[in-house]
């Protein structure tokens, strides 16, 4: 069996990897912190840290106040050194993202779809970015079901799904770390993440909400449950337009159709209400170009006269959706910076 102790090039870039985890998941570190979260030793963390300095990766912010022994310093990654770019596409229009160490979007471009190929747009984008940015990852939001590297999309002609292998040509183009995601689940991980900036006292991993969306009479959802997304055993999970409704149509069929504002509203009272009576969320967002604004406060009412208090879920609006999705993306395209190399504990 080879040892990683034989391959000295190998576990510098893992130990590289881990540190680079820890000051992005705490924001800034000191060596100690370093060390006793990756279990590498001091010695060779302050090796590490001291290249890191020197190739301008990271920088010093100053020293801890003394405990009564030598002061820690303590360090975070510099901004500008290194970048993700996250790409949000609907089905009408695609947006470019620059997004920085720290998950801060740093540009946004609208994107001019080339020969109707999302790829190609990408490529395009990369490559003007690239030479004069060092990019560590690629992060996709795509509207169709995501499987790996790759997602599948209704034809227009044929109502057919095909599969398009867009995350793991570009891991191929660019030996980056891709990640590809539903628009919808990164519109619910954007809204939960606006959401705890807006309140920080709420604990990330006790987050368990549903985002509900709207538009061009078709609905869908993204769920969160423990601060995770839920994707379901094959990624289906949240696409409510097929639940069999009356007379044997689907939901976005029933909600296609013109109705009165009551109508609509008894709808979305029904179909909130088996959300909560199955994963029992504390909040459910709603939102889309096509959701009725003012129908938020009878929803509202009537799901709390329907429950009970502790199955009833607080009703919120998400005024901006495509600014949910871009923080969706960043937020997830900033944590595929440093997934270069890692360790797996063997199980004995």
């Amino acid at each position: 069996m080879d040892s990683l102790a034989g391959r000295p090039k190998l576990l510098k870039q893992g130990n590289l990897t881990l540190i680079r985890k820890v000051i992005m998941g705490k924001k800034t570190a000191t060596r100690a912190e370093i060390a006793e979260e990756t279990k590498i030793s001091s010695t060779t963390v302050r090796s590490l840290l001291a290249e890191m300095l020197e190739n301008g990766e990271i920088e010093s912010i100053g020293y801890d106040k003394s405990s009564g022994g030598r002061k820690a310093e303590r360090y975070r990654f510099r901004p500008e050194r290194y970048y993700g770019a996250a790409f949000c596409i609907s089905d009408e229009q695609m947006y470019g993202l620059l997004v920085n160490v720290c998950g801060e979007i740093v540009e946004k471009r609208k994107l001019e779809v080339i020969n109707n190929s999302y790829e190609e747009t990408i490529v395009s984008f990369l490559d003007e970015e690239m030479e004069d940015k060092e990019i560590k990852s690629i992060g996709i939001g795509v509207p169709g079901v995501v499987e790996g590297g790759c997602y599948w999309k209704k034809r227009l002609d044929d109502d057919r799904l095909y599969k398009v292998v867009i995350g793991e040509n570009l891991a191929q183009r660019y030996k980056l770390p891709v990640i590809l995601e539903n628009d919808l689940k990164a519109i619910a991980i954007g809204f939960g993440r606006c959401y705890l900036n807006e309140f920080p006292g709420e604990v990330p991993d006790n987050i368990n909400m549903a985002y509900l969306h709207f538009a061009k009479g078709c609905i869908s959802a993204g769920f969160i449950t423990g601060g995770k997304i839920v994707r379901g055993y094959s990624n289906f999970a949240g696409e409510l337009g097929l639940i069999p409704m009356n007379k044997g149509k689907l939901l976005d069929e029933c909600m296609a159709e013109d109705m009165e504002d009551g109508e609509y509203v008894d709808y979305f009272i029904r179909i909130i209400s088996w959300i909560c009576a199955i994963l029992n969320p504390q909040y459910v967002a709603l939102g889309g170009s096509d959701f009725r604004e003012n129908c938020i406060g009878p929803i509202s009412d009537g799901l709390s006269s329907l429950l009970p208090e502790r199955m009833t879920a607080e009703i919120l609006y998400s005024p901006d959706v495509w600014h949910d999705y871009y923080d969706g993306m960043a937020y997830l395209t900033a944590g595929k910076m440093f997934d270069e190399v890692q360790f797996v504990k063997e199980q004995i």
